[in-house]
């Protein structure tokens, strides 16, 4: 083999050796990370898709983790919307009983019972949010805490301490969905029964004795009325609670399966695949030994070979 020939067949071989051994570095690095490349520039032309993608699947995992508070939020709001509910229906029943038997001693009792339990649910919070007070951060919306100060209340402000605008979240379908109604809104009109009926007993002397006059039992009769309306008000605003869970119960699964089908893409862009790459490193292997070997054998050459 003539001198330039060999050194020109010598440089080609040390050329192939640092191409395949800087070849087999980037595919041991890729077997080891599990990514095609380390950063964004080594994907090339699909690096925009890549971000276009992480940014979808980051929006789409955000919706689901509000939507996954909600779904336990919407669990305790049903339940304080129920217990009003069986207040103001217990209480129905027990003014209906006590007309039956004539004895409406045990009124003033199950009133006040049913007032305690009422404040109480509409006070609810949930992540130290009150649930019924609107945008309002703090305090539950029920200012009073006894019959005695629903009597004196002298107007609305005096009964709710509630934000102007109701309590929404926007999940980016175009308009916001309100989360709840304001416990004005929900239950003005069962604490103008309630406090009714505590005038009524408070005329009465502070009890309906037995047994019970004609008078009384007519007024009664339209308490019990109202209270089983007000009920029912409350077991539809429950009922509304429990639709809006499903809703968002069904947009969690979408968003979940949206995630997953960009993870795959994803995956199918930025992650490398070890059967492909044990390929290619097989192949590069024989094809190193072949270079190495060249290489050394033309090292191995005197001057004289090239003379």
């Amino acid at each position: 083999m003539s001198g330039p020939l060999s050194l020109r067949f010598s440089v080609q071989a040390q050329t192939d050796v640092r191409r395949i051994t800087s070849e087999l570095g980037r595919l041991q690095a890729q077997m080891a990370s599990g990514a095609k490349a380390s950063d964004l520039q080594g994907f090339g032309g699909a690096s925009s898709r890549l971000l276009s993608a992480q940014s979808l699947k980051s929006s789409a995992d955000a919706k689901s983790s509000v939507i996954s508070q909600l779904q336990a939020r919407f669990g305790v709001q049903g339940a304080a919307l129920g217990q009003v509910a069986d207040a103001a229906g217990s209480l129905a029943l027990s003014i209906r009983e006590a007309i039956s038997a004539n004895d409406g001693r045990g009124i003033a009792t199950e009133l006040d019972l049913s007032f305690t339990s009422v404040v109480s649910a509409l006070n609810e919070t949930w992540n130290g949010q009150p649930m019924f007070a609107g945008e309002r951060q703090g305090a539950g919306p029920i200012r009073v805490t006894s019959l005695g100060e629903l009597q004196d209340a002298t107007g609305p402000e005096a009964i709710f301490d509630e934000a102007t605008r109701n309590q929404t979240i926007d999940l980016g379908a175009g308009a916001p969905v309100v989360l709840s109604l304001k416990a004005s809104e929900l239950s003005t009109g069962l604490f103008d029964t309630l406090r009714a009926m505590a005038d009524m007993l408070e005329a009465s002397g502070g009890t309906i004795g037995q047994p019970i006059t004609g008078t009384q039992r007519d007024q009664l009769v339209m308490f019990a009325d109202a209270l089983e309306e007000e009920a029912n008000h409350f077991t539809n605003e429950q009922g509304r609670a429990g639709q809006l869970q499903n809703r968002f119960e069904t947009e969690l699964v979408r968003l979940e399966e949206r995630s997953n089908l960009i993870t795959k893409e994803i995956g199918d862009q930025a992650d490398a695949d070890p059967a492909e790459i044990s390929i290619k490193i097989s192949t590069l292997l024989v094809q190193y030994e072949a270079a190495a070997k060249t290489f050394a054998d033309l090292s191995r050459l005197t001057l004289l070979d090239y003379l």
